[in-house]
């Protein structure tokens, strides 16, 4: 199955949704590269408006993301860009990623926005770990399932970046270190409701503060994790306590050992008994 405008050609790779309202598709882009995730909507009387808010709404030499809207079939498709890999979710669960890398990480996501100048809506779609895919040079890429497009959610997608950035800086924050991040992601909420390229350049200039930070050497402010902290080392302590006392401890059995060696009683050469035969001593009567 090909899904097709006047100027593009979309085969279909696979089905990923399919209800009395919409059918979503996994196609091949053949003009723009990749993949797209195209949504057929099936209900006529949804066309006009959606066509109008897509219009007013997305400015597309920016968003190309967006491919675009046709009829195709009856049916109004929009076309979204969609990209396959290692989303950030399983990323952060599942890798141990260093400080810095995950300051480039904020920084190209913001960048991303800047760039794309993506719509609220299409941002709280995309701007979640779980649609967020990174690749092995950290290059970032968004998805958009936008099911819900047909009831009108004009949803705030600023609030996820602050709940992105705040993931992605989990572990400082739960250690209020460092001191310039944490004054960054205080003041975060406000600085989203101003323009993107407002926080993105805020956040550049996090990044240049941040650019001689080493997370081993700053140490932890809260209670719980200079608690911790100091059991670490304790238990470090108790570890090379623990090894040297082995180790003296083996060394001293086996001077003793030497020193002393264990003898039974058999050790003559005479048996009592072989298996279940009792060996008796025979009495010599000569002379």
């Amino acid at each position: 199955m090909i899904l097709r405008t006047y100027e593009h050609d979309y085969p279909v790779i696979g089905i990923t949704e399919s209800t009395e309202k919409y059918d979503t598709y996994i196609c091949r882009d053949i003009s723009g590269g990749g993949l797209c995730r195209i949504m057929s909507i099936k209900d006529s009387s949804l066309f006009t408006d959606l066509v109008s808010r897509l219009t007013d709404t997305i400015d597309r030499e920016a968003f190309t993301d967006y491919r675009e809207h046709f009829i195709y079939d009856g049916r109004l498709c929009i076309a979204m860009r969609y990209s396959q890999g290692m989303t950030l979710a399983s990323k952060l669960s599942t890798e141990s990623v260093p400080f810095k890398e995950r300051l480039e990480l904020g920084r190209r996501l913001l960048e991303r926005v800047v760039l794309q100048d993506i719509p609220d809506y299409f941002l709280a779609k995309c701007f979640v770990p779980e649609q967020i895919t990174v690749a092995s040079d950290l290059s970032v890429s968004f998805n958009y399932p936008i099911e819900d497009i047909i009831t009108d959610s004009r949803q705030n997608g600023r609030e996820n970046i602050v709940k992105v950035l705040s993931k992605l800086f989990e572990h400082e924050t739960e250690r209020k270190v460092p001191d310039v991040l944490m004054d960054f992601l205080k003041r975060l909420p406000e600085l989203t409701e101003r323009r993107m390229l407002d926080v993105y350049a805020e956040y550049y200039i996090l990044m240049g503060k941040l650019s001689n930070y080493n997370e081993n050497d700053e140490q932890p402010k809260t209670f719980w994790f200079k608690l911790w902290d100091k059991i670490k080392k304790l238990l470090k302590i108790l570890k090379k306590i623990l090894i040297f006392a082995l180790i003296a401890a083996s060394v001293g059995y086996l001077i003793y050992t030497i020193i002393d060696p264990h003898k039974n009683d058999n050790s003559n050469g005479h048996f009592k008994s072989i298996g279940t035969v009792t060996i008796q001593n025979s009495v010599d009567n000569s002379g």
